[in-house]
C-alpha cells in the first residue's frame, strides 16, 4: 500500500506532460504583462523617490510577515526607463517563444524589483502575474508555439521534464489554493451573508464601465450572483479535479472573469487568472485545436527522452 501510494504521489508530481497547455498559458500571461508593461512607462514616476510614497518607504506597506526576504530593486531612480524597456523587449520575446527558463528568470527579477519599488500602486495582475511568471522560470515554456516553430518546424517534440512537471502541479495547486482562500475570506464579510457585497461595487461608478443602477429593479440578480461567485470560488479545487465537473468549472470561472474584465475594467487580472486554466485542458484537445488553427505545427510528441 505505501509503494502505491508512493507511486501515485510520484506520478503526480513528476510524470512527463505534455508542453502544450503551458505554451498556451506563457502567450496569454507574457502579452497580459507585456500590456501592463507598455502602459507603465506613463506612470514611472510612481516607481521613483518622487512618488507619493517614496520607494524608501515602499516595504512598509506591506505587513511584515509579507514583506520580501530579498530585494530585487537594485537600479537606481535614473534608469527606470531603461529597465522597463528591457523588460518589455524579454516580455515580448517569451510571448513569441523566444528565449527559456534563463531569460525567463531575468524577466522575473526586473518585473519584481518594480513591484517592490511601490507596493501600492499594484493590482492584483500584478502580484498573482509576477508569481505564475515565477513559476513558469523553471519550466519548458517556450518548447511549444515559439515562432521558431513556425519558422523552422520540427516533427517531434519532448514532454516536461521533472522539473517542469513539477512547476505546472505547483502552478494548478496554486491557482486552486488562491480561489479557495479567496472565497473562505468572503465568508468572513457580512454583507457576502446578506447579499449586499457585489452591490457596494456594482453601485459605485468608479469601480464600473457601465450604470448598473437599473439592477436596483431586479434585487435577487445581486444575492445569486454573490452566492454562485462564493460556491465557485471555495469549491474550485475539487470541481477542477473531478473530470465530470472540470470543464463546467472552468466555463463558470471564465464567465466569472470576464465580467470582472467587461464590467470593471480589470481585464489583464482576468487574463492572468485565466492563462492558468490552459494547464488543466485535455493535452489531446489543445492538440487537435492548434492541428486547426495552425496547420503547420502538426507535430508527434517524443517521450522517449523524458
Amino acid at each position: 500500500m505505501i509503494k502505491k501510494l508512493w507511486a501515485q504521489w510520484d506520478w503526480f508530481w513528476f510524470a512527463p506532460q505534455s508542453l502544450l497547455g503551458l505554451a498556451y498559458m506563457r502567450i496569454m500571461l507574457c502579452a497580459t504583462l507585456l500590456y501592463m508593461n507598455i502602459t507603465r512607462f506613463y506612470n514611472l514616476e510612481f516607481y521613483t523617490d518622487s512618488s507619493w510614497i517614496p520607494r524608501v518607504q515602499a516595504m512598509k506597506v506591506m505587513p511584515e510577515l509579507g514583506r520580501p526576504l530579498f530585494m530585487w530593486m537594485f537600479w537606481p531612480d535614473s534608469m527606470n526607463f531603461a529597465m522597463n524597456l528591457v523588460l518589455v523587449i524579454f516580455l515580448g520575446l517569451l510571448t513569441l517563444g523566444i528565449g527559456g527558463r534563463w531569460l525567463m528568470w531575468i524577466t522575473w527579477i526586473i518585473n519584481a524589483g518594480f513591484l517592490q519599488r511601490n507596493y501600492a500602486v499594484n493590482f492584483g495582475a500584478d502580484i498573482i502575474g509576477a508569481l505564475f511568471l515565477f513559476y513558469m522560470s523553471f519550466t519548458q515554456s517556450c518548447e511549444r508555439l515559439s515562432i521558431k516553430n513556425l519558422i523552422l518546424p520540427k516533427t517531434q517534440f519532448r514532454q516536461s521534464d521533472i522539473l517542469s512537471s513539477a512547476m505546472i502541479r505547483m502552478m494548478q495547486v496554486q491557482i486552486s489554493v488562491i480561489y479557495a482562500y479567496t472565497g473562505w475570506e468572503k465568508l468572513k464579510g457580512g454583507s457576502w451573508w446578506d447579499g449586499t457585497a457585489l452591490w457596494s461595487v456594482l453601485a459605485n461608478p468608479q469601480m464600473t464601465t457601465m450604470d448598473f443602477s437599473f439592477l436596483r429593479h431586479f434585487p435577487w440578480v445581486i444575492p445569486v450572483i454573490g452566492y454562485v461567485t462564493i460556491l465557485f470560488e471555495i469549491y474550485f479545487p475539487a470541481m477542477v479535479v473531478w473530470h465530470r465537473t472540470r470543464y463546467i468549472c472552468l466555463m463558470l470561472g471564465l464567465s466569472f472573469h470576464a465580467g470582472i474584465g467587461l464590467f470593471m475594467g480589470l481585464m489583464p487580472f482576468a487574463t492572468v487568472m485565466v492563462s492558468t486554466y490552459f494547464l488543466f485542458l485535455d493535452p489531446q484537445l489543445l492538440e487537435k485545436g492548434t492541428c486547426l488553427l495552425l496547420p503547420k505545427l502538426r507535430v508527434k510528441v517524443r517521450t522517449s527522452d523524458t
